[in-house]
């Protein structure tokens, strides 16, 4: 038996999602300052050489930079399910747009280049942003969140489903 309700996923995608802004915001700050910063241990463990890297921008805009657009995206789409937002607003596109497949798969592209980062971080920079790190742990949290909620979502209209069957007979 599964103890978490469904909205209580969102909460968790939420709070991940918040934390993923703040982290990508301070990242973003390393970018494009030229200062050391707390996490910069030695060579192989340094933030600044991993946001100041080739890698660390996607056609000139910091990698951070789009981790803040993901995150609140992913916040706002959580708190758009918890509070039904697309049902209030009643329109076909927010319908579909806030919806847990979109959720879920926003988390499963942005958990996909996260991945690709964590492989360019330890086998081509050879050096490891904890920050980054943290950040890719924080979208894997919100990745497995997302699918459960989808799961748990799923289950409900299936079963409402079934119940609205047998009440017809």
């Amino acid at each position: 038996m599964n103890p978490l309700q469904p909205k209580q996923y969102l909460k968790i995608i939420f709070f991940l999602s918040l934390l993923g802004v703040i982290v990508s915001a301070y990242l973003t700050y390393i970018h494009y300052s030229h200062l050391t910063t707390p996490c910069d241990f030695n060579s192989s463990f340094s933030c600044s050489s991993v946001n100041r890297s080739s890698y660390a921008e996607l056609g000139g805009v910091p990698v951070a930079l789009l981790g803040i657009g993901v995150y609140t995206i992913l916040g706002l789409l959580s708190l758009g399910l918890y509070y039904k937002w697309a049902e209030k607003l009643d329109w076909k596109i927010a319908q579909k747009l806030i919806s847990s497949p979109v959720l879920l798969g926003i988390s499963l592209l942005a958990l996909s280049f996260s991945l690709y980062l964590t492989y360019v971080e330890f086998f081509i920079i050879q050096s490891i942003c904890i920050l980054c790190l943290f950040s890719q742990t924080l979208i894997i949290g919100i990745t497995l969140s997302s699918d459960q909620y989808q799961r748990l979502e799923n289950l409900k209209i299936e079963t409402e489903k079934k119940q609205t069957e047998v009440l017809a007979l």
